[in-house]
């Protein structure tokens, strides 16, 4: 289920950001529009995703040790992840259009 949320929020970032620079803006200025476009639905998919998990980490209704382990540590992942996705997908994705672009630069 992390897995699942956290690949989908980064393709769903990199996708705006593939589609405003085939619109013509700058890679730095597609990461911009595309991270201030689509941090809500992120957010939104990561509180309502924690907000149904907190009764197994609380341990309500009769969850185990195990459940509410598993409660606690998929919360943390989704916190940890969606921050990863919202900070480090962006900085990796404009160092490598730069590389790409010094590289075909070299080339030609």
């Amino acid at each position: 289920m992390l897995i699942g949320i956290v690949v989908t929020n980064a393709i769903v970032l990199v996708d705006r950001v593939l589609h405003k620079e085939r619109e013509g803006l700058s890679t730095r200025d597609a990461l911009l529009e595309a991270a201030g476009t689509r941090l809500r639905p992120i957010l939104m998919t990561a509180l309502a995703t924690i907000g149904a998990l907190l009764p197994l980490a609380f341990g309500y209704e009769g969850a185990g040790i195990i459940s509410r382990g598993l409660g606690v540590t998929v919360i943390g992942g989704l916190i940890s992840s969606t921050l990863l996705t919202l900070l480090i997908v962006p900085i990796v994705y404009e160092t490598l259009m730069k590389l790409r672009r010094k590289k075909k630069t070299v080339e030609a």
